[in-house]
């Protein structure tokens, strides 16, 4: 078997006919000469000149003008889709944003650069990815010193990330598995390919694997962002698990365990085929079930990094949130656009700007010196209330809360330490980063004399149509279902509970105040949880303990004690359900029974004396 060429656009289709007759090898393809074209020096490959020479220096400099398209811009990058000599070719602007970025240009190599290695390299050695035509550093746009390089367009081509939901979303069960194993089986040639070859992408997620269609039910992944690439060097058993491990984290979110351990497979397999002509090749030194095993530790400790990372952005000024200055000596940070919109939360997909939040400032502090209103209420730990901001997308229903503290202990906490509203604000932005459902966090404010905290308040998403758990279970009973009908949306708050608390558990969420109250319930299209009131739930770098999962149980059950309509058999159905894994005992949900028994006595007895408590001061539970 001959290593294939593999190409994109069609300056390299004709290339490759050469090279399949014969006339050109891989090598010859990607052949680097340098010219002086329009006072620009340009390194290309070697019969693209005259591409580079069908545009001028003026075009360059102004892309907008010379009618190209801008697809993509962030501070240090610009991408644009240019059409020249009746071609579609991709252009990359990079500016030097951060000083260090300009010294690292000067002793090694700037990411155009970087990223020019990894497209000829990739091209020599018939790895899938973008084909590189030429770069310069010499470029000026606006007055600012730049670097262009210029690819060969992927058209068509979507990101692994598009192409996968379509293909989740295939109406057609057979098709939808045929297409799913056809993309996984390509994705893993892929990489396995590369790995082979000396070539590891070091940014190795969704968004920078591009799938083509090539035929009906027949496609072809490639790699796109090499400026991040290593080549030339073997790439170890620690970097292969490394490299899957980044991967993995957006696979673990978009595909099933199967597909993954499918996709595993598929990756042994293409290894061992490809290891005898790959210039770097080499065996791995991992049996299938170390594999498994190290990719799970390694996984988590991209997450854990990543979800560090993510979660630093809400107390900053960026592209996701900002910090505010309000009037009447208040400050805080408010939440401008989601990275990944989701169709569960209409303020994911709202743009916001930092002026907006401030012209709706004033309806929110009126808001919040109002009494509580109707949806609403007012305690001795805080006031809740409701708003609707307009917004040019349409109006956006929040949630107002302003804690309270109980006693002077408490005071002196939030004097001294970080407001309720604060941590409540890092915790929920904490768990929506590791896919947790919860009411997103918008806007956290605090007024402070000096260093410490006078006043807090929160304002998060309100979100139509959801009910707390208890609620949702006496309204259903109240309507008298049928007995079948019942027992079906008992199954299915089950279903959706087990999941939720699980996703807890796995994510090393500890919730100390797990009760019915601030579980919502979310019925359309089925039935979901998400999880509200920060103030019981920390996140750990631990695996959460066996101890604090029973304590989590034991107040679940508690809280719905006195919900008509649940029997001891919808108790242990959900015990079964959450203790029946991979490797566990089939007797597992009676011990935990046991082991929770004495748990829910004690705190029975506990929320009976706080029941009275509250019925003495409010005159309600």
């Amino acid at each position: 078997m001959s290593t294939p060429v593999i190409v994109a656009g069609p300056a390299s289709r004709a290339l490759a006919a050469d090279a399949a007759a014969g006339q050109r090898s891989p090598r010859e393809l990607a052949l680097v000469g340098q010219s002086r074209i329009e006072n620009l020096l340009w390194t290309h490959r070697s019969g693209c000149e005259r591409i580079l020479r069908g545009v001028t220096r003026e075009q360059w400099s102004d892309p907008a003008r010379a009618g190209w398209t801008c697809v993509k811009s962030n501070p240090g990058r610009d991408v644009w889709q240019a059409a020249i000599a009746g071609r579609q070719y991709f252009l990359k602007y990079y500016f030097p944003t951060h000083w260090l970025r300009r010294i690292r240009a000067i002793y090694w190599d700037a990411p155009c650069a970087s990223e020019w290695r990894g497209g000829i390299y990739s091209l020599k050695h018939g790895i899938p990815a973008v084909v590189p035509v030429g770069y310069t550093a010499d470029a000026s746009r606006n007055g600012r010193r730049c670097a262009i390089l210029v690819t060969e367009a992927l058209l068509p081509a979507y990101p692994l990330q598009d192409f996968w939901r379509q293909v989740s979303e295939e109406p057609d069960r057979a098709r939808r598995r045929a297409d799913a194993t056809q993309v996984l089986e390509r994705l893993a040639e892929l990489i396995a390919r590369a790995h082979q070859a000396g070539f590891q992408h070091t940014d190795m997620h969704a968004a920078n694997i591009l799938v083509q269609p090539t035929a009906p039910g027949q496609f072809r992944c490639a790699f796109v962002d090499l400026h991040s690439a290593r080549i030339e060097v073997a790439v170890s058993d620690e970097s292969v698990v490394a490299n899957l491990a980044q991967l993995n984290q957006w696979f673990r979110r978009n595909s099933p365990v199967a597909d993954r351990i499918r996709f595993l497979r598929a990756y042994f397999r293409w290894r061992n085929q490809l290891e005898p002509m790959a210039p770097l090749g080499r065996p791995l030194g991992l049996r299938f079930e170390e594999l498994v095993h190290g990719l799970a530790n390694a996984a988590e400790r991209h997450a854990a990094g990543l979800y560090a990372q993510r979660d630093r952005r809400g107390q900053r000024t960026g592209r996701y949130f900002a910090k505010v200055t309000l009037d009447g000596g208040w400050r805080g940070n408010v939440f401008l656009r989601s990275k990944h919109p989701s169709s569960h939360s209409r303020a994911s997909q709202f743009v916001f700007d930092a002026a907006w939040w401030k012209s709706q400032w004033p309806k929110l502090a009126a808001a919040l010196g109002d009494d509580a209103t109707a949806g609403g209420k007012e305690s001795h730990s805080g006031r809740v209330t409701r708003a609707v901001l307009d917004h040019p997308q349409g109006p956006l229903p929040v949630i107002l809360k302003a804690p309270r503290a109980r006693n002077w202990v408490r005071a002196l906490r939030s004097l001294l330490g970080e407001s309720r509203s604060r941590r409540a604000w890092k915790i929920g932005n904490a768990l929506l980063h590791r896919d947790v459902p919860t009411a997103r966090p918008l806007m956290v404010v605090e007024r402070r004399v000096g260093p410490w905290v006078r006043e807090s308040a929160l304002i998060t998403e309100a979100i139509p149509g959801a009910r707390d758990l208890e609620a949702t279970i006496r309204d259903a009973y109240a309507a008298k279902p049928s007995s079948r009908r019942w027992r079906e949306s008992k199954r299915a708050w089950i279903d959706a509970l087990v999941r939720a608390m699980r996703q807890l558990e796995d994510r090393r969420v500890v919730h100390r105040d797990c009760k019915a109250n601030n579980i919502l319930i979310v019925d359309h299209p089925t039935p979901r949880v998400v999880w509200i009131d920060m103030d019981g739930i920390r996140l750990t770098r631990r695996a959460v303990s066996r101890h604090e999962v029973r304590r989590a149980l034991a107040r679940l059950h508690v809280s719905l004690l006195r919900v008509p309509g649940l029997t001891r058999t919808d108790r242990a159905r959900f015990l079964i359900d959450y203790f029946s894994r991979f490797g566990a005992s089939r007797r597992a949900w009676r011990e935990e029974w046991r082991a929770i028994e004495p748990l829910v006595a004690d705190k029975a007895r506990r929320a009976g004396a706080r029941r009275e408590w509250k019925l003495k001061n409010y005159g309600r539970e």
